[in-house]
């Protein structure tokens, strides 16, 4: 069973962008998830970016999954019925 980071690096980034949106983040979680996710900038270059720490990026980064991880289980019920 793939991690969600796992399932997010193997996406497009169109459909990243798409999925992103879908998951009702806020405006600093959308763009580390971009920098992330689709620049696949390192920790350093977005923290610097956002203007945060070290510890607010994973505090961030974990919640913002969890929110992408609840759209993506949603969208696969849907699929499924």
């Amino acid at each position: 069973m793939l991690t969600t980071r796992q399932y997010l690096r193997q996406l497009e980034p169109d459909t990243l962008k798409k999925l992103f949106e879908l998951s009702k983040l806020t405006e600093s979680e959308y763009w580390l998830l971009y920098y992330a996710f689709i620049k696949k900038r390192m920790v350093e270059n977005t923290c610097a970016k956002l203007n945060i720490c070290k510890t607010k990026y994973h505090t961030m980064l974990n919640e913002a999954l969890i929110k992408v991880d609840y759209t993506i289980n949603n969208l696969d019920k849907i699929r499924s019925l």
